[in-house]
């Protein structure tokens, strides 16, 4: 039992401390109806920014130790319930029922339910502790895609017309290593951009092609990067 609960915390914690991914594809229209703040104000100059084609692609990339730095620095700078007005109603809202809080619930039902039953049969304790532990996985692989590796790159999309972000966009970034090896990752939706940690363990030029795709669309953008 003690390690039931045991992973019950841990597993509520990590879901409680990334609340803003996002989920499949940035198709949800209810998340231009607030004004988000700039990017480029609160991650300073981006890497590369241009317009492709009617669509503004910003890029930061960045080590892993000035994101971590970076994440800290924000989560000090989150603004009251009051501070926030009258928007804060909405993204509550939304909020609760993301992925990461809606895990969070469920954590803490399951929670409530055992203290409540201690006296289970072994076959549904085991079965508890399985779901936990497979909960917990998948909560490990989101936290590594954010903070693992040795780099992390984000990437704001926006439409030049409107300002806002394009709905049903995905994101994919190419990487040629120094060394002539190419791979590729698939960039996460958050809230409010894309991103995803990277492993740069070559020294010296790397090349990237973002490329955001949408209604049938695809907008590239190239540029290099060196690691010493």
């Amino acid at each position: 039992m003690t390690t039931k609960y045991a992973l019950l915390s841990a597993v509520l914690t990590i879901a409680m401390t990334f609340p803003l991914l996002g989920q499949g594809t940035r198709n949800d229209t209810n998340k231009t109806e607030l004004k988000q703040p700039d990017m480029s104000s609160m991650m300073g100059k981006p890497t590369v920014d241009t317009a492709v084609g009617g669509v503004q692609m910003k890029v930061w990339l960045m080590t892993q130790d000035r994101h971590k730095e970076m994440m800290k620095e924000k989560m000090g700078q989150t603004p009251t319930h009051r501070e926030m007005g009258g928007d804060m109603g909405k993204m509550e809202a939304r909020e609760l029922n993301s992925p990461s809080m809606v895990m969070a619930k469920e954590m803490k039902g399951l929670q409530r339910d055992g203290m409540a039953k201690k006296a289970t049969s072994m076959s549904t304790d085991n079965d508890t502790v399985e779901a936990i532990q497979g909960s917990a996985s998948a909560a490990k692989a989101v936290v590594d895609s954010i903070t693992g590796g040795t780099h992390h790159i984000v990437l704001d999309v926006t439409e030049i017309a409107s300002g806002k972000e394009i709905a049903g966009a995905s994101a994919r970034v190419l990487i040629e290593s120094p060394s002539n090896k190419n791979s590729s990752v698939d960039l996460k939706p958050m809230m409010d951009h894309f991103g995803s940690a990277l492993t740069l363990d070559e020294k010296g030029e790397y090349r990237f092609t973002v490329k955001v795709s949408f209604g049938g669309a695809i907008k590239t953008t190239q540029f290099q990067y060196a690691v010493k």
